[in-house]
């Protein structure tokens, strides 16, 4: 037995709960932590009731509770006990065997640049949102949430309504015609790749990767069970010379045609076309990932891949870069079987895009304003690009800039004497991150040697304030 004076006077607050679930709380915690141990009995319920200052009704409700969940048990005429129960109770927290939550395999942690705290935040593929217009869209959310809601779920191929002002926008911005029923709305061009391979890739197919190339999106063919073939890049994208000679068997080419990443070149109309060819001889499907192709500053805009002639692009866009990441809206632009097939995917595996979220964008996008906004960052990322090549030739810092006719991010290229994994080491303990290409390599030690600079979300004195620290990291210790 345990007498009432081994059992401390809980500590009861309003605000807390009832307080018999307080009381139950505590009791329950007595048991698991085996304070209480099999066998105890409790004080008579009158007595501990005095002691703890509380009703006595109040206190048999929760010993009534915990008798339900087996802890406790009731003996007529004896009184209550701890049961043996307790004994099979985890003394502390969620506890389970390893045995039980082994993993079949291992999952990596994520290849993507990680949110840190910095000074000076130089990471690619992070778009500014200071000129986004937020009362436009707070009020376009709130006119498609004020709109009748179905009782059924979200259309599983994306609203029509969406897909119609994604098929316009494609004809009109990116020579790209598309019906509407051929476009499928995703929650960005990751989400897209995952579905994409779940339909096509399974343990020992090949896929074709630039080189360096997308992290995380490799990560997915590798987690599908592909082979990754690394092809290299250079100035003009893709180098397709170099594309393998094996037969039939490459599942996938995963391009980044507009703006290469990280590299920064842009696939040229030669190489388009070769890579083209090649892929329909060998009867792979190339995937076109279109991730900021909107932006470009210094050179005539080129078509898309898929807006060529051709019977083996899949299309990938995104808002993320355009409008702001954690919209979380993308689409793929294909033949009617994959869309299909993507369609009956995601009705077995999961639900689309909110159908609130999906009707705004549209809004948006058929009111004209996402034409006005990119008119307006192109505008704003132009002039961040030439605050960062000035700043750069001003302070001196060694190295070529390269990758700065589109996009979001350039490269700054140096000469072997200059590690470029070491100045992002140090420029990292001085406040300011910026990644090295080989963060972005399939085999670190062959990538080029240079950092990734993303200038789009700082502001101008932030670029200047960033590239200060950068020189000082160039220097050395």
């Amino acid at each position: 037995m345990t007498p009432s004076s081994h059992l401390a006077r809980p500590n009861l607050q309003k605000g807390r709960g009832t307080l018999t679930a307080q009381l139950v709380s505590y009791l329950r915690g007595m048991i698991t932590a085996h304070k209480l141990r099999a066998g105890d009995r409790l004080p008579p319920s009158r007595d501990l009731a005095r002691e703890w200052g509380v009703a006595r009704g109040t206190l048999v409700e929760a010993i009534e509770i915990l008798c339900s969940e087996e802890l406790l048990i009731s003996r007529q005429g004896a009184g209550v006990f701890v049961s043996g129960q307790a004994e099979r109770t985890p003394s502390a927290g969620f506890v389970v065997a390893d045995s039980v939550v082994a993993l079949p395999r291992k999952i990596p942690e994520p290849r993507m640049d990680q949110i840190r705290a910095a000074r000076t935040d130089f990471r690619p593929c992070r778009p500014s949102v200071e000129k986004f217009p937020f009362a436009v869209w707070r009020r376009l959310v709130a006119d498609a949430a004020a709109r009748a809601p179905s009782p059924d779920v979200a259309d599983i191929q994306g609203a029509a309504s969406l897909r119609a002002e994604i098929s316009d926008y494609l004809r009109r911005a990116r020579s790209l015609t598309v019906p509407s029923d051929k476009v499928f709305v995703s929650m960005g061009i990751v989400h897209a790749v995952h579905l994409l391979s779940r339909l096509y890739l399974k343990p020992g197919s090949k896929v074709v990767m630039e080189e360096p190339g997308y992290p995380l999106v490799r990560q997915i063919f590798e987690l599908a069970g592909a082979e990754i073939l690394p092809c290299p890049v250079d100035e003009d994208g893709l180098v397709v010379e170099a594309l393998p000679d094996e037969g039939r068997d490459v599942a996938f080419v995963y391009v980044t045609p507009s703006h290469q990443f990280p590299f920064g070149g842009r696939l040229s109309a030669a190489r388009r076309s070769a890579l083209i060819e090649w892929a329909m001889t060998h009867g792979a499907i190339v995937l076109e990932d279109d991730y900021d192709g909107e932006f470009r500053y210094d050179v005539p805009p080129l078509p898309p891949l898929a807006a060529l002639p051709n019977e083996c692009v899949v299309y990938l866009g995104t808002f993320s870069k355009t409008l702001f990441p954690d919209l979380r809206v993308g689409y793929v632009a294909a033949q009617a079987p994959i869309i299909e097939a993507l369609k009956n995917y995601r009705a077995i595996h999961e639900y689309g895009v909110g159908t609130t979220l999906q009707l705004a964008l549209a809004d948006f996008l058929a009111s004209g304003q996402f034409d006005r906004h990119i008119a307006r960052m192109s505008k704003l990322y132009r002039q961040k690009r030439n605050c960062l090549a000035l700043a750069l030739k001003e302070q001196g810092v060694p190295g070529n800039l390269a990758g700065l006719q589109s996009g979001l991010h350039s490269v700054l290229l140096f000469d072997p004497a200059l590690d470029a994994e070491a100045v992002s080491g140090r420029a990292e303990k001085a406040g300011l991150l910026v990644p090295p290409i080989s963060r972005y390599s399939l085999t670190p030690r062959r990538a080029p040697n240079g950092l990734v600079i993303g200038y789009a979300a700082s502001s101008p004195g932030e670029i200047r304030d960033g590239v200060s620290m950068l020189k000082e990291a160039c220097q050395g210790e």
